[in-house]
């Protein structure tokens, strides 16, 4: 049947001769298409590019190409005109393609299932009836599309579903697709035989590793006597043990799963046959396409090198910690065979964009007109040095800032930070308020640190800053001491755990930063603080076949005065810097009231921060471009001052939606948020942008 489909849509297809010219061999200089929104993709697959030779034929299977791509994506009767114009001693190609009609399906019918509902069957079918919802990723479910080309795998994808619930002799016929191509409209009709569910009778392992505990092994197993067969636990178990008998050095194990079933009974004894094969040692470590990042600062993330033993472990974590780096936009990493004993590790790397260079004008939704110039990089000529110079002056704030860090000093394990740094903030007292006062800090800092096992990172330092009010009025009946100008020397520490797999979009792993600062080594400030970051994250590009990554972070602080707790140093909350998004930056805090009706922020010592968020990629747009839903919650108090008004804890929820972009300036973030329980007089920004972000 679907042949006869296939047949009746290329009878369908439209096409036209190729313009006659005079030139032979002649070079193809440019290459379009029109009529369509994905010309990227489709030029990536039509198998003609700029600087081939042009020859009619190749423009012909071009255009076939281009009809079988719509075709895939439900499109048909598509006509594509190819115009072929001599430019110079070149030629330039514009295929014109009309897309054609999208066949629907107007109804899916399944026949012979009893104990499986037809709504499970239909989850991950191609070619299943849309809903209103369809076109949109994840919540739609997609479907509404008729695409012949995908019915053998919809075949094979019910077959999987019975699998999955134990039903391991049930038979699906080949699918019947009929199309009324007059009212552009599909039936389709899937016929299964389901039989009888099997539970596991039990779970063995043959074959000896040495070096291998069995009975430690079968407990990291998922699929488990006395349940029902899952062949989504099997592929689990089968990449565990290839894991796990990899990490031992053999790198070219083979994994066997052996069935018996027991028809009457209903159950199925499940073996998993290990052939070891012979230990595999490192022949060497080849990198390839690092054109800008030297060799040696890769070599420092790699876990593999000459001489070692295969470890699977290994192999994966020197991708994840090639991917935290930051400096490439993709990194593989793969064995190549030499011999039953013997191997290379290949290490692929395709350079990102580390550094930006910009300078103009621009408009801030905070800071209004500003002018900005900034250089840096994340690894300054391929050194994996990172380096920012930062000028930047605008309406309500200047900050000029100059930094270097070397997360590997001369390769070794210590890293090594330095910044000196000169801000300017002004404040409104209030919402109403015209009046502005102005708070300028003016220091510098250093930190060295080690890195700790594979994930972890221990740093100690120290800064001094000179912190100065101008124009404030400090509230009446508050120790004034809280509100001058003042000198902080801080003994500063961190330690950071680090385990996702990319720096700019991590897809697994967890992030955590604990940040402590002793303010007292040094100048007027005297006080303890204790900061802690969290993130995790977790892709579900395996599970459904789409790259939606769902996102929790937390943010704590807490707050200790030993003598003097300047409000400089106090946490604000809202805006994207701060937390809870939706809220103008700085302005969520426990404030003093004066008699005259003016408020005061005081800013508070103990904060939590939780944000929920989902991403979706926009490649469709551009690449590096993704769609992040959240939601935050905020609380702060404040329990130093005894004056504030607000005694208990102040909270503040939001909702909305970002856009992230990894630019060629840096990333960008284009925040759209609505508060949620928002109170009178609370400063909103229901738009706001940030660069270089990353937690």
């Amino acid at each position: 049947m679907l042949k006869k489909v296939l047949l009746l849509v290329s009878l369908m297809i439209g096409t036209s001769s190729i313009q006659a010219l005079p030139v032979k061999k002649a070079p193809i200089t440019n290459i379009e298409i029109d009529g369509v929104n994905n010309a990227e993709k489709l030029l990536e697959i039509i198998g003609i590019k700029k600087g081939d030779i042009y020859t009619p034929s190749k423009v012909e299977r071009a255009k076939a190409a281009i009809v079988k791509a719509l075709q895939a994506q439900g499109y048909y009767g598509t006509t594509v005109q190819a115009k072929v114009e001599p430019v110079n001693d070149s030629v330039a190609i514009t295929f014109d393609v009309n897309k054609g009609e999208e066949i629907k399906i107007k109804k899916v019918t399944f026949v012979g299932n009893k104990k499986v509902p037809s709504s499970e069957l239909e989850d991950n079918l191609v070619n299943k009836e849309g809903t209103w919802f369809s076109w949109i990723p994840i919540i739609g479910g997609g479907g509404g599309k008729a695409m012949p080309e995908q019915l053998p795998y919809d075949q094979m994808r019910i077959r999987e579903a019975y699998l999955e619930r134990g039903y391991l002799d049930a038979k699906v016929a080949e699918p019947l697709m009929k199309m009324d191509f007059a009212k552009h409209e599909a039936e389709v009709t899937y016929v299964v035989t389901e039989g009888e569910q099997y539970k596991v009778s039990d779970v063995k392992i043959l074959g000896k590793v040495p070096g291998l505990d069995v009975s430690q092994v079968m407990e990291e197993l998922k699929l488990k006597p006395g349940k029902v067969f899952d062949v989504r636990k099997l592929r689990h178990d089968m990449a565990k043990l290839q894991e796990i008998v990899g990490d031992k050095g053999y790198a070219f194990a083979q994994i066997k799963p052996l069935f018996k079933k027991d028809a009457k009974k209903h159950t199925v004894s499940v073996k998993y046959q290990i052939n070891p094969g012979k230990k595999v040692k490192i022949h060497d470590v080849i990198i390839s396409g690092n054109t800008k990042t030297l060799d040696h600062v890769i070599r420092r993330y790699i876990y593999l090198a000459p001489g070692d033993y295969f470890n699977y472990t290994d192999l994966m974590e020197t991708k994840k910690e090639l991917q935290r780096t930051g400096f490439f936009d993709k990194v593989v990493v793969k064995p190549q065979r030499i011999n039953d004993h013997e191997m290379n590790i290949v290490v692929e790397v395709t350079e990102g964009k580390t550094g930006s260079i910009s300078g103009g004008v621009g408009y801030g939704s905070y800071d209004g007109f500003m002018v900005n110039a900034a250089l840096s990089d994340r690894n300054l000529f391929g050194s994996g040095i990172a380096g920012s110079l930062n000028l930047e002056y605008g309406q309500k704030s200047h900050n000029y800032g100059l930094s270097f860090t070397d997360p590997r000093v001369f390769d070794s394990l210590f890293s090594l930070s330095v910044g000196v740094y000169d801000s300017r903030q002004e404040y409104e007292y209030d919402n109403t308020d015209t009046e502005d006062y102005t708070v300028s800090r003016r220091g510098g800092w250093f930190s060295v640190g080690r890195k700790i096992g594979r994930h972890m990172h221990a740093s100690l330092g120290y800064s001094y800053s000179d912190i100065n009010y101008h124009d404030y009025t400090p509230p009446a009946d508050v120790d004034p001491r809280w509100y001058e100008s003042y000198k902080k020397g801080s003994i500063l520490g961190s330690f950071t755990f680090d385990n996702t797999d990319d720096f700019y979009v991590p897809r697994e792993g967890i992030y955590t930063k604990l940040s402590l600062e002793y303010a007292g080594a040094g100048g007027d400030a005297k006080y303890w603080k204790t900061d802690l970051k969290f993130a995790t994250y977790y892709g579900l590009e395996d599970m459904i076949d789409y790259d939606l990554i769902l996102r929790y972070k937390f943010h704590g602080g807490y707050m200790k005065d030993n003598g003097f707790t300047p409000v400089a140093e106090m946490y604000t909350l809202g805006g994207a810097r701060d937390g809870v998004r939706g809220f103008a930056a700085g302005s969520i805090s426990p404030r003093y009231y004066d008699s005259n009706g003016r408020d005061y922020i005081a800013g508070g010592d103990q904060i939590v921060v939780n944000s929920i968020e989902a991403s979706i990629p926009m490649s469709y747009i551009t690449k590096g471009m993704r769609l992040t839903g959240f939601v935050d919650y905020g609380m702060i108090r404040n329990t130093i001052y005894s004056k504030v008004s607000d005694k208990g804890w102040i909270n503040r929820a939001s909702a909305g939606a970002q856009i992230e972009w990894r630019s060629p300036f840096g990333p960008i973030n284009l925040v759209f948020a609505t508060p949620i329980n928002k109170k009178k007089g609370d400063d909103t920004a229901v738009f706001e942008f940030t660069m270089g972000t990353k937690f």
